[in-house]
């Protein structure tokens, strides 16, 4: 090659070069708009929405404005708050080297975020090399003192109240709880009341709305007037749906003061209100099964507490177990005696390690199961599966359970009742015990979530009938069958005839910008609604009965199937129903919610932060949870309206 040819070529390496970097730089600045959060740019001034698939074409004269449309008025992918955030316009991206400066009041936020997110004390910025790590970074970082950092913490919480306090104003659903109380180390007593409900955009929110220091003594009376006083605080008091509580004689004395005092201003008055803890009530039953084969359990937790309360017992354990081929374990499990799903997973690695555990004992005294106690354990480990599942689904608590209740329920009877059972006499006299407990809070079906199983698409009144069925004689199952059918039909008569139970809508405060992008979609709104109303139904046939009667979906066809995914498709076609869907699927069945809210509050009142003040503390419980779950993920544009100004 010549040496002309070769400058040349080096010649248009670089013009290439220096086209492409001017193309970056274009794109980075084109794309600096919030909308290509939602597109993917496939080149050829094309982009395919990541959302519904539309491909759009993208001019560079037009900017981002088809794209922009295409969010506002034609995607339905998009949640209600991602277009809102399309609305407000463009969004830069304040990690980036092209375009950083240091914006103090954003990083005093995240500083306090992070003493938030990761529970860490105070004083921790105070300690000498805070400062000095943190001006490494950036030479004009300022610290703040302990006290100030606390003051921004309650600060954000106040911006978070105010934020939920909108969107609770903004949703047209009912709103259900979960409360319980918890005993901090200090003996200070502390009442959580959690929200859940579903948004108008069909997906399920879980919000602390509560942590409040709660003296002594604990009565019926003392639960009802505090949660009763948090609900008028955040203007919920008319918008209840279900309060879900363990079960315990002072929890039945606050529904009876709640039912007079607060739920007659609902629209129900207050009827099937109470949800009993399902988790609770399952470890009643097990609890009192177990006793029935008591003595194999002490042994097991005995000498599981054996090996576990020195390393060098745990040591040899794992000696034994790597010379038998078995996995070495950090740790035994070593049950709490009244969380009987505790115990089966202590029984359950207890079996699998049985042939390590017989040898540890060799040559010791400690009081091991006899050949008969470990055959029991086995057999009762197998029998209380279901049992440990049904625990696991009604625990969960970031997608609905509520239609799920009768399934779990029914195949819990199906095990108690079970023929074959009795075949076997330890099993039958644990299940004899466990049947007198299931009659006392099962026998009959909650209403509340039965109708939420109607409203499961995949079953609606199929699989009641096919339980009914299979239990009853045919005239009584059919007439139990109907006496579901009508509850359903009153609670559809009674939200069909239902006021709005909102001040004004979401779009008329997300979309003031755009007023004919407002007008269109709420044209269109009205137009589906009214094609559906006069074209897909019979005026003989009732929104209900049209469901009722459409053919179940095939769990088959749909392993992945999202529920409330199904309603917000169908919510023009079953108007009435999707108004339902929203709030019995947002019912939650049982008190994990807040249960779980106790173990970050011993965290951040351990022995060095005892003395932490109870406002304080709910400002920290409160705030961790409203800046969403630590997955590993970020959003700053999420986290911006809690941000406090400086």
């Amino acid at each position: 090659m010549s040496q002309s040819a070769s400058v040349g070529v080096i010649g248009d390496e670089t013009e290439s070069r220096t086209t492409t970097a001017i193309q970056v730089t274009q794109s980075r600045s084109r794309k600096r708009s919030v909308v290509w959060k939602h597109f993917e740019d496939v080149g050829d001034n094309t982009a395919v929405c990541k959302n519904c698939g539309a491909i759009i074409n993208c001019k560079r004269k037009s900017g981002t404005t088809q794209l922009r449309r295409h969010l506002l008025e034609i995607c339905e992918g998009i949640t209600g708050e991602e277009r809102q955030r399309v609305a407000g316009g463009v969004v830069t991206d304040p990690f980036d080297r092209a375009t950083w400066k240091f914006d103090p009041e954003l990083t005093r936020n995240l500083i306090m975020c992070l003493f938030v997110d990761a529970g860490i004390p105070y004083s921790v910025i105070e300690t000498r090399f805070w400062e000095p790590a943190m001006r490494s970074l950036n030479p004009d970082y300022k610290s703040v003192g302990r006290q100030t950092l606390r003051n921004d913490s309650v600060g954000i919480f106040k911006n978070g109240f105010d934020l939920l306090l909108s969107e609770f104003d903004k949703i047209d659903s009912r709103v259900s709880f979960t409360s319980d109380i918890w005993t901090s180390s200090v003996n200070l007593g502390y009442l959580c009341l959690t929200a859940h409900y579903i948004d108008n955009d069909f997906n399920l929110q879980k919000k602390i709305i509560a942590f409040k220091q709660m003296p002594y003594p604990h009565t019926g009376e003392a639960i009802a007037k505090l949660i009763e006083q948090i609900l008028i605080d955040w203007k919920l008091d008319r918008r209840i749906f279900t309060l879900t509580l363990d079960n315990c004689s002072a929890n039945d004395n606050a529904i009876t003061h709640l039912e007079r005092k607060l739920w007659e201003k609902t629209d129900f008055r207050g009827k099937h209100m109470h949800m009993r803890c399902t988790a609770h009530i399952l470890n009643i039953l097990v609890q009192d099964g177990m006793v029935v084969i008591q003595s194999a359990v002490r042994k097991i937790r005995e000498l599981m507490r054996h090996i576990t309360s020195y390393p060098s017992r745990l040591q040899s354990f794992n000696y034994i177990a790597e010379e038998l081929k078995f996995k070495p374990r950090k740790g035994l499990i070593l049950d709490c005696p009244t969380r009987w799903n505790s115990t089966f997973e202590m029984i359950k690695q207890a079996l699998e390690y049985k042939e390590v555990l017989m040898r540890f004992v060799e040559n010791t005294k400690l009081e091991v199961p006899t050949v008969a106690e470990w055959e029991e354990a086995e057999l009762l480990a197998q029998y209380l599966e279901i049992f440990f599942l049904a625990t696991q689904t009604f625990s969960t608590v970031r997608r609905p359970v509520s239609h799920l209740y009768v399934h779990e329920v029914w195949g819990v009877r199906d095990q108690l009742f079970d023929e074959d059972v009795r075949n076997n006499e330890t099993l039958w006299g644990v299940s004899l015990v466990m049947q007198k407990k299931f009659d006392k809070y099962w026998k009959d079906l909650n209403s509340i979530l039965t109708i939420s199983n109607i409203l499961d698409p995949r079953d609606k009144l199929v699989f009641l009938r096919f339980c009914f069925n299979k239990v009853y004689e045919k005239e009584v199952a059919e007439a139990m069958l109907e006496t579901v059918k009508l509850a359903f039909k009153r609670f559809y008569e009674m939200y069909k005839t239902a006021r709005p139970r909102t001040r004004h809508g979401t779009s008329s405060e997300t979309f003031q910008e755009d007023r004919g992008v407002l007008g269109k979609r709420k044209l269109d709104a009205q137009y589906k609604k009214y094609k559906y109303e006069n074209l897909s139904l019979s005026p003989q046939i009732s929104e209900l009965d049209a469901y009722l009667r459409e053919n179940v979906i095939d769990e088959n066809e749909d392993e992945d199937f999202d529920i409330l995914k199904w309603w917000k498709n169908n919510s023009e076609k079953y108007p009435t129903l999707a108004k339902m869907a929203r709030d019995f699927l947002a019912v939650p069945v049982a008190t994990v919610a807040s249960e779980s809210a106790f173990s970050a509050a011993g965290r951040l009142t351990d022995h060095l932060r005892a003395s932490m003040v109870a406002e304080t503390l709910e400002a920290l419980v409160c705030t961790k949870d409203w800046i969403g779950p630590n997955d590993g993920n970020f959003d700053l544009e999420q986290f911006r309206p809690f941000m406090l100004k400086f």
